[in-house]
C-alpha cells in the first residue's frame, strides 16, 4: 500500500496525474449590516465567509429594479461607501470568491442615506490644478482642497482644448486628486475644478491650469498636401503607419505663407502659423494604413504654399 502511494505521488510530481482543481466555492457570506450612514457614505460589514482554500475577496453588487450589477471587491468582510446621493435607498448584495469559485449572494440590505441639509452656502473655490503625471492619454491631478460649512465636497474636473469653445466636465471626484483619462495625445488642455456640496451649491472655479497632453510613444505617419483645386478644397492627408488604428488623434502642421485657416473638416485651433486638427468622437478609427484627407479652407497670405512640420498625435510625418 505504502508503494502505491509513493508511486501515485511520484506521477503526480512528474505530471503524470493531474492535480486536483478547486471546485468547492465559498459558503455564503453573511447578511450585510449598514452603519455610519450619513449624507453620502455608509459602512457595510458582513459575516464571513469559509473555504477549503481560503476567500480571496469579496464583491459588492447592488441591486435596483430589473438591473444588478458589480460595484467593488474588498479582501475583508467591510466595505466603506462614498459618494453617495442624499436621501437615496441603496440595496446591495455580497458573493465570496477563492480565486477559482465564487459563492451565491448573500441576502440584500437595504439603507437609505440621510436628507441632504438645506443651506444655500457654497463651498470655497478649490486651488489650482497641479500635474503631477503626463501620459499621451492622461494627465493626472492634485488640488488644494475646498472648505464647506455642512459637508465634505465632491470635484468636477473641467477641460478646455486649445483655448477654444467652451470648457466641459471630463471627470469628477471625491477627493482633491483625480487621473483624467481619454484624453488626446499632443493636445493642449485647460483644466479647472469646480467642488459642490451635497445641498447641491456649487463653489467658483479654481484657477486654470494649462498641459499638453504627450506624444504616441509607438506612432508614425506619413503626410501630403493636396492643393485646392476646382470644387475641391485645399487638403492635408495623412497615413498612419504607426502598429495599431488611433481611436483619437491630433495632427498639427504650419502654414508659413501667412495663410489663416476659416474652415476645416474637423475641430481645429490656429495659433499664429501654427494649425492643430483633432478628433475626439472615439467613435471611429484611423485604421494602420489608413489615410486621412482633411479639407481646409484657408484665405489670405501667399497661395499654394505647402504646410511644413507634420505630426500625427505628437510624432513627426516623413513626406509621401
Amino acid at each position: 500500500m505504502a508503494i502505491h502511494t509513493l508511486l501515485a505521488a511520484v506521477l503526480t510530481l512528474a505530471g503524470a496525474v493531474p492535480v486536483p482543481t478547486d471546485t468547492t466555492p465559498p459558503t455564503v457570506p453573511g447578511t450585510p449590516v449598514a452603519t455610519q450612514v450619513t449624507e453620502t457614505s455608509a459602512l457595510l460589514t458582513w459575516r464571513p465567509s469559509t473555504d477549503d482554500t481560503g476567500v480571496t475577496q469579496y464583491e459588492i453588487w447592488y441591486q435596483r429594479p430589473g438591473d444588478t450589477g458589480f460595484h467593488a471587491s474588498s479582501a475583508v468582510p467591510s466595505y466603506r461607501f462614498t459618494g453617495l446621493r442624499p436621501d437615496t435607498t441603496y440595496t446591495w448584495v455580497v458573493r465570496a470568491s477563492d480565486g477559482r469559485n465564487v459563492s451565491g449572494f448573500s441576502a440584500p440590505v437595504t439603507f437609505r442615506t440621510d436628507p441632504a441639509p438645506q443651506e444655500s452656502e457654497p463651498p470655497s473655490p478649490p486651488g489650482a490644478p497641479v500635474v503631477t503625471d503626463v501620459t499621451a492619454r492622461t494627465v493626472g491631478l492634485t488640488w488644494t482642497p475646498s472648505t464647506d460649512n455642512a459637508s465634505a465636497p465632491t470635484y468636477l474636473v473641467y477641460a478646455r482644448t486649445e483655448g477654444v469653445g467652451t470648457a466641459v466636465v471630463i471627470g469628477g471626484s471625491g477627493e482633491a486628486s483625480t487621473e483624467v483619462r481619454m484624453l488626446i495625445p499632443d493636445l493642449t488642455y485647460d483644466f479647472h475644478v469646480v467642488a459642490r456640496d451635497v445641498s447641491g451649491n456649487v463653489s467658483a472655479p479654481s484657477p486654470s491650469t494649462r498641459q499638453r497632453t504627450g506624444s504616441d510613444p509607438d506612432g508614425s505617419c506619413r503626410a501630403g498636401y493636396r492643393p485646392a483645386s476646382g470644387a475641391a478644397p485645399d487638403a492635408i492627408q495623412v497615413t498612419n503607419t504607426g502598429p495599431v488604428g488611433l481611436q483619437a488623434w491630433s495632427i498639427r502642421f504650419r502654414l508659413l505663407g501667412g495663410q489663416r485657416v476659416e474652415e476645416a473638416g474637423y475641430a481645429w485651433a490656429q495659433h499664429g502659423p501654427d494649425v492643430v486638427l483633432w478628433w475626439s468622437g472615439w467613435s471611429d478609427e484611423l485604421s494602420v494604413g489608413e489615410t486621412l484627407t482633411a479639407s481646409l479652407r484657408v484665405s489670405g497670405g501667399t497661395p499654394d504654399v505647402v504646410p511644413t512640420d507634420v505630426t500625427l498625435n505628437g510624432v513627426t510625418c516623413t513626406a509621401a
